[in-house]
């Protein structure tokens, strides 16, 4: 999960929202799982579940961290080939342009190496800056989009339940 300065209280909200109830699906239909908790701003680190869902930032985005720190656990600890691998992040979408190429790059390894990919792009409704150029990760991620990965947006917490529809059945593009 992106924790930068750009994602607001009200943008983790729905962030941890999201893996909450992801956590508690998997928790349920799964005896054999474990879980990984990777939170980033311009740096990444595996984090416990409680900071996970109550640590804060007010860092710059550099995507490709937590993509980098997710490859290097499945690399040490999860390796595809004994593990079936599911990833989630959820950024606001915000990241530095010179990430992109990066980003992009780890986020196509990630999907080559999982069952599942999902990204969620968490944009509550608000004018973004007109000071800093940003890019969108979603509009980045578009060419990786397969059954195996898939972009959702959440605008809100209706949103939450469509996004997991999107990534679990019952929602097709």
């Amino acid at each position: 999960m992106d924790i930068s300065g750009s994602m607001t209280k009200e943008k983790k909200f729905l962030a941890r929202s999201f893996f909450f109830l992801l956590y508690h699906f998997i928790r349920s239909k799964y005896e054999n799982t474990e879980h990984c908790f990777i939170a980033h701003d311009t740096k990444a680190a595996e984090v416990t579940e409680d900071d996970f869902f109550g640590k804060g930032s007010n860092g710059g985005t550099l995507a490709s961290t937590g993509l980098d720190k997710c490859l290097d656990i499945i690399e040490t600890r999860y390796h595809p080939s004994t593990w079936n691998v599911y990833v989630f992040q959820c950024s606001d979408g915000d990241n530095w342009p010179e990430d992109n190429e990066a980003a992009l790059i780890s986020a196509k390894k990630l999907s080559d190496l999982s069952q599942f990919f999902g990204y969620c792009e968490i944009e509550p409704r608000e004018i973004r800056s007109k000071w800093i150029q940003m890019s969108s990760l979603s509009e980045l991620f578009i060419p990786l989009i397969k059954d195996s990965f898939k972009i959702a947006e959440i605008r809100n917490k209706d949103d939450i339940w469509l996004a997991f529809q999107r990534f679990f059945g019952g929602f097709r593009e």
